[in-house]
């Protein structure tokens, strides 16, 4: 088998044969999109959630290892294809390495985002070490109201993955502890010990003035969990309570191949790329750019989620 992760740009098309999606014309349930999700209540505690793995099978190589019940992943592949695992080579061929980064896709269609926690797998026949990406499908409405979280995502999957490294073939949807709707209420998220202010301000200049531009956030020195935890928190500032629209996002630096299917990266340390990426300090003292006279009430937000 091969051990390189970035062989097949259509991963569904390298692994074992997909669990057989069933169709409401031969008497089963619909096949999932991940909007099909059952009306949540306010007294519910959880919800369950459509996801799959991409990893190495044994003797096949890298591909789609195991896909929840219900799932169609082909209606998702779209959004990931090409860059299943864009980690940087001397990162997957050194088993003493850590690899732990966190994707985003938004799924505008659709009303949801793509998690997607990319880490370790389980070593392969040859005991190599592999890479893992595990995905999951969100429901935008939950993280709009506060009842889900990504990081409670993130935590369902990694004990997920602690219990059960080596799955194949179909598995159960995802279980998320959900907030209760009251817990929920006036909650602002904060990044203050993660960016400054001025950061988050030039880095919304940036995004609402150049719809095409990419930024590199420099967080030197900064961990691995703290770069996941700063993904999760721009996400929920910006794109869940100042609305902005959702992006796609890394909290690593990708391989180059990989660079420009981001609108968004964080990273240690700086990185070979193209023109259209801007480098940002994450602890800037004043903001780069201008603010945007039209978007005050962006920047009204991100001061209030600062405080005082």
């Amino acid at each position: 088998m091969s051990s390189n992760p970035h062989l097949s740009p259509y991963p569904l098309e390298s692994a074992s044969p997909l669990p057989a999606v069933v169709s409401p014309s031969e008497g089963g349930a619909p096949a999932s999109l991940g909007i099909s999700s059952p009306p949540v209540g306010a007294e519910s505690s959880e919800i369950s959630l459509e996801h799959w793995i991409y990893g190495v099978s044994p003797d096949r190589g890298y591909g789609t290892r195991c896909v929840s019940t219900g799932l169609n992943p082909q209606l998702y592949v779209r959004h990931l294809a090409g860059h299943f695992t864009p980690v940087r080579v001397e990162k997957t061929t050194g088993g003493s390495t850590v690899i732990d980064a966190r994707m985003v896709h938004p799924v505008q269609a659709a009303g949801e985002l793509l998690l997607s926690v990319l880490g370790r797998g389980a070593a392969d026949e040859y005991n190599r070490p592999t890479i893992q990406n595990h995905t999951v499908i969100v429901p935008q409405t939950l993280l709009r109201s506060g009842r889900l979280a990504l990081a409670a995502v993130e935590q369902a999957v990694l004990e997920f993955d602690r219990e059960r490294p080596t799955v194949r073939g179909s598995m159960d949807p995802l279980a998320v502890p959900l907030h209760r709707l009251e817990a929920t209420e006036g909650v602002q998220p904060t990044i203050r010990r993660l960016m400054t202010k001025a950061s988050v301000d030039t880095l919304v200049t940036r995004l609402l003035g150049d719809p095409h531009g990419r930024t590199l956030v420099l967080c030197r020195g900064a961990t691995n969990e703290a770069r996941n935890e700063l993904l999760y928190a721009l996400i929920e500032l910006l794109c869940l309570d100042a609305e902005l629209p959702l992006f796609t996002c890394i909290s690593d630096a990708p391989t180059l191949s990989a660079m420009n299917h981001f609108r968004l990266a964080i990273a240690s340390r700086g990185v070979r790329a193209d023109a259209s990426w801007l480098l940002l300090d994450s602890s800037l003292e004043k903001p780069a750019l201008p603010n945007l006279r039209s978007k005050a009430g962006i920047y009204a937000r991100i001061a209030q989620a600062y405080g005082p």
